[in-house]
This record gives C-alpha cells, structure tokens and sequence, in this order.
C-alpha cells in the first residue's frame, strides 16, 4: 500500500470511528435525554479532550487533502457510480457540516458554550428548523461515504461474501436508529416546555452569548466559498494539465487492433476508461482486488518493475510472467497489453490464480489411477467405497503437496497433477518422479492402515510425461481450477493406462527423464505409437520405482 493509500485509510477509518459512536450515541434518544448523556459520557468524551479533538481534526485535514489530490492525479473521471458518489460526497460534506462544528465544538473553545444535547437539538429544532434537517442529511451523507469506502476495502476479502448481507443490515439500521433518536429527543424538547421558554432556558444553561455566536457563524460563508473553491481546484488542475500541458504521447495498443492513448503518467487503467474501454477494476485501481489484470505483449521493457503493492498482489495470485496490473502500470512507450478478466469481473474472479488466461508452458503431467476400482464397488457397499476412495484421494493430495505439484483434477478413481507450475521444468520434472514414488509409499500405508476395510490391497497406476501443454483455469465461472489441456496430458493418461498391460505401477516416458536427468542404460525401454504425432512416444515401465537406484 502506497502512501498515499495509507494516509486515506488510517484518517478515514478515525473518522469513520468517530461517525459510528456518534450515531449510536445519538441512538439513545430513543429512551431519553438522560440516556443519551449517559452514553455521550461513554462514547465521546474521549473526541472531546483536547488530544482527541486535535486527532481527529488531523484525521480530517489529511483525509480531505489526500482525497484532493487523488482526484487530481487522476487522469480521467470516467468512473462507476458508486466511486462518482464516495467521490461526491466526500466534497460536500464539509460544506453541510461547517455550520453545525462552528456552532458546537469551535462556539465551545472560543465562545465558551456548553453545546449540550438539549442546546443542540433544541437549536436545531426550534430556532433553525431547515438547518436541523440539512444536519440529518448530512448525517446521512456521511455515514454513506464512509460505507462506500470500507465497502470497497473489503469486498477483496475472501471472508466479506458471507458477511455482506448482516454488515449491509447494521449500515441501514444504525442510521436509522441515530435519526430515529435524534427526532425522538426534539419531540421530548418540544413536549417539556413552551417553546420560548424553553429555548430562553436552555440558552441561559448553555452559558449562550450572541456576542460571541455572531463573529463565528459569519465565518460560515467565507469558509464555505473556500470549501468550494478546494473542491473545484483539482478538476480545473486536471483541465489544465491534461489539455495545455500533457497531451498524450504514447498509446495502448489493445489485441484488436485499437490505439488507446495515454495521458502523461496516467495508468494503463485510466487510459482504458478515459477512452471508454470497459475494464474490470473492483477495488477502484487502487492494487488489491488483481481483477484489471493484463498481459503485456510488447513494451513490457519499458515499464517500471512491480513495486511492493504491485508484487504482493500478483504473488498471491501466483501470476504468470508478463501478467501486470493495469491500475500500477503507467506507459512511457507504446505498450500491447491484453485483459485477462472479463470487465464484469467480481472481487472473487480477482481471487482466481494466476493462470485464468491460459499459457503454453513445461509441465510434467502425473495421472494415477485406482486397479481393479470396478471390483471394489461390488464388493463393498456405497458408503464404504465412498470412504475408501476419499481416505485415497486425501493421502495423494498429501503426496502432490509435499513433493511441489498441484492436484489438478480427479476422475471418480484416479486423478491428475502437474510439476513445474512454479518451478523449472527440470526441477518440475524430478518432483514428478518424487510425487510418483510418495503417492506408493502413501498407497502401502494406506493398504496396511484400511486392511480390514479393503476386500483386497489397493493397486495403482501411474503415468508421466513432460511436454508443453495449455495450462490455464478451467471449468464454470465460479468453480475454476488451474488444469492443463494439450498432447502432453493425454499422452500421460497414455502411459497410464498402458501400466495394466506392462504390469507395472509407474510409466514415464523418454521426454521425463531427459528432463529429470534420469540416467536410463539400465532400464527397460519401450515405444507405443500415438494418434496425430509420426514417431512413437519411448517410455520405461518400473517394476519398483522405490528400489530403482536409477530413480
């Protein structure tokens, strides 16, 4: 996290703090005034001290000065409607609140009133009506830019999907209560006395001097003009810049053949949705959710490196070479570049591998199948097949795991894994021929551990080969796993299947060992021809890999 990035998040995530205890605190007003100076004791006196008025003062300047800039550094304001609405709100929220923090906290310190609830609301409800509903708007408002903002915080975190719904629930509820308590505390003012002597009574405690009100509330207008001016400053910035001072000079160039331009320092983001390109962008281009991924084809020279932000979210993706996010990258030379993400990308798709494009790469595939799988079903019952066959699936898994290979996909009685994903091809290649030998050690065990169970030892097969293959993540939208698809994983399922006729538990062929470096003069050679490819594929069928000292 830049920061930048960092800033906005601590500042806003005080003032959101302080929002919450100040809406509950108001909450209270729905049992009585006495309740909501019990809470108000409890909630905010702590903002109220002078070291926390001051943070909480910092917190607002930096938010406000951070939020300001970023709308600036932006290269276009093409954006969805809920970031044109955290972005809209954040600027008109000093100017509705500005009246009601010169007539409380800043009346307090310099004019020395005691702003009590009874004083507030009473002056809110009495004697400036139209001003105590703009002040629930703006409570409103608030409340709303702040949801948008830890919405988008979130929703990258795996966890945030199951508890959506009950976080949505307490952002409508707690608002709701706060305005609910704020109307119940003006009706109980309003049934407790006349209205002028009440107002006139609860000035006086209030220790309410006009002479000292005055000076401040005129500094409403002044101060006012000056939020507006702040907030317009950065979009005439942008004008400037991006019309007189920094036409783009360099472009995207799109797998469709479109040139996109590229403003000056603008991201490979902005420059997609400044020209009206839809593009997947969950968290905002702001690096966590991965979903503007692109694959860069040409220029890739000429970028900057990853930096920490960048690299920690490919890394937990585990992307591929070449994959790059499109809110970090900024262009200075002609750039190719191919999104990997539909633009209806969801922050669960940005948690998807790296791999979703598909690439051709080295790979050793491993298939492993249960013999005699048929017979087994027909002596034992459902429940117990079913039992055996996931004690089996869970013991591989533990194979593929400790050896480095991924568990790619199962087959009711056997399943597939792959080597090199994340390493060299070599080093794919001799952790296949490990993952072959732990998965016998784990089928021994397991033979002597479920010996009661089984109706006859389990016996497996095994096959391997290395080759290129399209490795990529496959299968429905929402249930994607990283697999392979090509010549080299059906030659592998081959050789498998070819260990009943030869008797063997393990086949690999001639391209595995070449890549593992296995010295093969005293192993058995064999060829079988295959469909669509002139020269046999060579394979070595062993009879015991664990006492194989070639192995």
């Amino acid at each position: 996290m830049t920061i930048q990035a960092r800033l906005r998040a601590i500042s806003g995530s005080i003032l959101f703090l302080f929002l919450t205890c100040h809406l509950i605190n108001h909450a209270f007003g729905l049992v009585s005034f006495q309740a909501m100076g019990d809470a108000h004791r409890i909630l905010m006196t702590t903002w109220r001290t002078p070291i926390g008025t001051a943070f909480l003062s910092l917190a607002f300047l930096v938010h406000y000065a951070v939020a300001i800039l970023s709308i600036y550094r932006r290269r276009t304001i093409n954006m969805t409607g809920w970031e044109a609405a955290q972005m809209a709100s954040g600027l008109i929220i000093p100017i509705l609140i500005l009246e009601h923090v010169l007539g409380t906290r800043i009346a307090e310190e310099v004019a020395g009133i005691d702003p009590t609830y009874r004083y507030v609301v009473a002056a809110l409800w009495v004697a400036e009506p139209v001003t105590g509903i703009l002040q629930g708007i703006a409570v409103v408002i608030a409340w709303t830019h702040g949801c948008i903002g830890l919405h988008f915080w979130l929703r990258v975190k795996d966890w945030y999907g199951d508890w959506r719904r009950p976080l949505l629930g307490v952002a409508v509820v707690l608002p709701a209560l706060s305005l609910a308590g704020y109307v119940s505390a003006g009706f109980e003012v309003l049934f407790e006395l006349d209205r002028d002597h009440m107002v006139n009574a609860i000035l006086t405690q209030a220790r309410f001097d006009p002479s000292k009100i005055q000076p401040l509330l005129k500094l409403q207008a002044p101060l006012t003009a000056l939020f507006v001016v702040l907030g317009l400053a950065p979009f005439l910035g942008r004008f400037v810049r991006d019309r007189v001072l920094c036409k783009p000079r360099v472009a995207l160039l799109l797998p469709d053949g479109t040139r996109v331009p590229v403003p000056l320092g603008a991201t490979a983001l902005e420059a997609l949705r400044a020209a009206g390109r839809p593009h997947a962008a969950v968290c905002g281009g702001r690096g966590r959710c991965t979903t503007c991924r692109v694959r860069v084809i040409q220029g890739a020279e000429a970028l900057e490196p990853p930096d920490s932000l960048e690299n920690a979210a490919l890394q937990r993706i585990k992307a591929l070479e070449g994959v790059r996010l499109a809110c970090q990258i900024r262009p200075k030379e002609h750039l190719g570049v191919s999104p990997l993400l539909p633009p209806t990308a969801t922050a669960r798709d940005g948690r998807q591998m790296g791999g979703l494009e598909g690439e051709e790469r080295q790979v050793t595939c491993l298939f492993i199948d249960i013999r005699r799988s048929t017979k087994l079903g027909e002596e034992k019952l459902p429940y117990d097949v079913l039992f055996i066959l996931n004690q089996f699936f869970s013991e591989m898994s533990h194979a593929i795991a400790e050896t480095g290979g991924h568990y790619a996909q199962f087959n009711g009685d056997g399943l597939m894994a792959l080597y090199g994903l994340e390493t060299t091809p070599q080093d794919g290649a001799k952790a296949a021929i490990n993952g072959a030998k732990a998965m016998l050690q784990r089928v021994e065990k397991l033979n002597k551990s479920l010996e009661s169970e089984l109706p006859f030892p389990l016996a497996v097969g095994i096959g391997l080969h290395h080759g290129e293959a399209i490795v990529g993540a496959m299968g429905p939208p929402r249930a994607q796993i990283t697999s392979a698809i090509g010549d080299t994983i059906n030659i592998a399922a081959r050789l498998e299947s070819l260990t009943k006729e030869h008797g063997v538990p393990v086949i690999f062929s001639h391209e595995v060992a070449a890549a593992a470096g296995i010295v093969t003069e005293s192993l058995t050679r064999a060829e079988v021809p295959v469909r669509g490819r002139e020269a046999p594929v060579r394979f070595y069928p062993i009879a015991d890999p664990l006492e194989t000292t070639a192995l």
